[in-house]
């Protein structure tokens, strides 16, 4: 039988976490590097910009053209970049997939050269002038400031974020994973670089990887082409917040035919917390799955809800609640949301409905062994959460959750923020 885990190993000399699977389970090997850095405004606009940069040339590759021929001739290896948000962390975040050895001719070993252009775009960048290539920041600066007013476009996403936003306002949490188009416009090349400076210095580096090599061959190469440094933060989680204040109901109006309604709770529970697992269960019972309370109460029994489920941010301890709803069943909507939450912590919870949510979520994490990066993914939320239950863990104690954990529980969850984004009228 297969194991899903991953062993843990630090290289001091270049400040690098290196957590390896070692599985023949692929027909590729997988690589993640991940730079988490903590969300800060003034910072978070050139964090993001940072990585698209990057990604554009090098001194080995100067030109995204040579950079796709390249990993072209390396039969199709795929090279990525993105920018995400786990609870206050902005993660950079380079992702690399290279065919294995056994299924290429004359069993040609790929990676150590998809390694080397994968430390060239993170570690000798393109320069011009002291700072970065002008029309290359240029451009990406764009794009970026494009993405950032495209969100208002998906109005179900941009209505959670500004729910998170009125949430944690002063906190961290709060911040865009892309910044904000104001300070996207303030970035020059040569602040950018003195930025990348402190960055590539400073930032503490998570490699992940999963493939049919062992641990010693991917140190080897890790060693070899990422560079020593010689200040490296670690991972320091920020403490989780149950906020006193009073509850907040925030209403603003859009363009829209169809509100969208967003509850945020503390639930002071990350993946590190024992009561953890008790939370998945509670949650999938209150709103992940067709089988769930609110869809069976709110959408199909009351007819209220065009959509509705619930959702965890395990790393910064929040858990949300959304629904299409009309404007006029605002009201109404909440009332009933309330009392299928009092039914839950009451104890009016039947065990066949726990065994359903149970097995669904357990279902959810055995899926994610079908993909390298699905668990990578999950050990990276280990990894920011202090390395607290691994996924075999968790899906160890979810099937040991009873009703009575449930209740007890979501009893721990307090309501914070009400947020509703309604249709209007006027504009309409």
């Amino acid at each position: 039988m297969t194991s899903f885990n991953f062993s843990r190993h630090f290289l001091p000399e270049q400040g690098i976490w290196l957590f390896h699977m070692q599985t023949a389970k692929f027909k590729t090997n997988s690589l993640k590097c991940i730079l988490p850095l903590q969300l800060d405004f003034e910072k978070a606009s050139a964090n993001a910009l940072l990585p698209f940069v990057l990604y554009r040339g090098s001194e080995d590759l100067p030109q995204s053209i040579k950079l796709i021929r390249k990993l072209e001739d390396l039969f199709g290896t795929d090279l990525s970049v993105d920018v995400r948000k786990r609870g206050e962390w902005q993660l950079i975040d380079f992702s690399l997939e290279t065919v294995n050895s056994d299924f290429l001719p004359n069993n040609k070993d790929i990676l150590p050269e998809a390694i080397k252009i994968l430390s060239g775009i993170l570690f000798k960048p393109l320069l011009q002038n002291g700072g970065f290539q002008r029309n290359y920041v240029d451009g990406e600066k764009r794009t970026l400031e494009e993405e950032i007013i495209n969100l208002k476009n998906n109005k179900m996403e941009y209505a959670l974020e500004r729910c998170y936003q009125e949430m944690c306002q002063g906190e961290p949490f709060s911040v865009f994973r892309y910044g904000s188009p104001e300070k996207i416009r303030e970035l020059t090349p040569e602040g950018l670089y003195e930025h990348y400076k402190r960055v590539r210095q400073e930032a503490p580096i998570l490699v992940f990887f999963v493939g049919d090599l062992p641990l010693d061959t991917v140190k080897k190469w890790l060693l070899e082409f990422f560079p020593s440094r010689e200040k490296i933060y670690e991972i320091r989680q920020n403490g989780l917040k149950i906020s006193p204040r009073p509850e907040k109901v925030v209403v603003e109006k859009d363009s829209i035919s169809q509100g969208k309604l967003n509850i945020g709770f503390r639930t002071g529970i990350n993946r590190s917390d024992p009561d953890f697992p008790a939370l998945l269960v509670a949650n999938g019972l209150l709103g992940s799955f067709p089988h769930s309370r609110l869809f069976r109460t709110v959408r199909e029994e009351y007819g209220l809800a065009y959509y509705i489920f619930s959702r965890i941010e395990s790393t910064k301890g929040l858990l949300t609640i959304s629904a299409g709803i009309d404007a006029d069943q605002f009201e109404e909507t909440i009332d009933i949301i309330e009392k299928e939450w009092n039914n839950i912590i009451q104890g009016k919870i039947n065990e066949q409905e726990v065994e359903f949510t149970k097995k669904g979520l357990c279902s959810q994490l055995k899926i994610s062994e079908d993909s390298a990066f699905d668990l990578m993914g999950i050990e990276l939320i280990n990894a920011l959460n202090s390395f607290g239950q691994s996924r075999e863990e968790i899906m160890g104690k979810i099937k040991e959750v009873n009703p009575a954990d449930v209740a007890r529980v979501l009893s721990r969850v307090k309501r914070d923020t009400i947020y509703f984004l309604e249709p209007d009228e006027e504009e309409n």
